[in-house]
């Protein structure tokens, strides 16, 4: 289990952070989880600054394939839209369990917080129909210090990260390294071995 400063310590480098409060922030339908909450003041990912309509940004986070994308509290109902409602109608879509919250995405597949146990799971969307993974984060402290960290990998290997860009495997001396700061926050090198693998390196 990772802890906040690790947290806060691993998404620093990829945008702003900032306290932000249920009270000022939140605009969900239900009620905040204690968690998440916690997550937002003490972690606080906020990002750059849009505009007035869209508020901020987030932070997006590098790795093989789409990026990471974890939004502003301001933002995370609104991210709730195509799982949990139809974007367009806003019809509620039963196939989404009422205990899940989406809480970053990347390229639209889920990290899903389950509101009863605390974990993260990771879904991929197009498959017909969204199905209990099991949990790949123990909660959200520790998604987002291996996101983090996986964006800091990447951004430290610059133009070496590949073998070979025309088939972007990811050069195996970043794999190793990677391995090897995601396992004291997953509590060894087997859990961050099939971080590695899901996630592309």
């Amino acid at each position: 289990m990772a802890s906040i400063e690790q947290a806060r310590a691993a998404l620093a480098p990829h945008g702003a952070l900032a306290t932000q409060t249920a009270a000022d922030h939140w605009r969900g339908d239900i009620a905040l989880p204690p968690a998440i909450a916690t997550f937002y003041e003490q972690v606080g990912p906020l990002g750059e600054w849009i505009n007035e309509r869209v508020g901020h940004a987030g932070l997006t986070v590098p790795t093989a394939g789409n990026p990471f994308s974890i939004p502003p509290l301001s933002r995370l109902w609104q991210l709730q839209a195509g799982y949990r409602w139809q974007g367009i109608t806003g019809e509620r879509l039963a196939d989404w369990p009422e205990h899940w919250l989406v809480v970053a995405d990347q390229g639209a597949d889920p990290f899903i917080f389950d509101l009863r146990t605390g974990a993260i799971q990771f879904a991929m969307h197009g498959a017909g129909a969204w199905e209990d993974n099991g949990p790949l984060f123990d909660d959200i402290f520790q998604m987002a210090a291996c996101l983090g960290t996986i964006g800091q990998v990447w951004d430290e290997a610059g133009d070496e990260i590949f073998t070979n860009e025309d088939d972007c495997e990811v050069d195996p001396v970043h794999r190793a390294r990677l391995i090897e700061r995601l396992a004291p926050l997953l509590g060894g090198a087997s859990a961050a071995e099939d971080i590695a693998d899901t996630f592309g390196w």
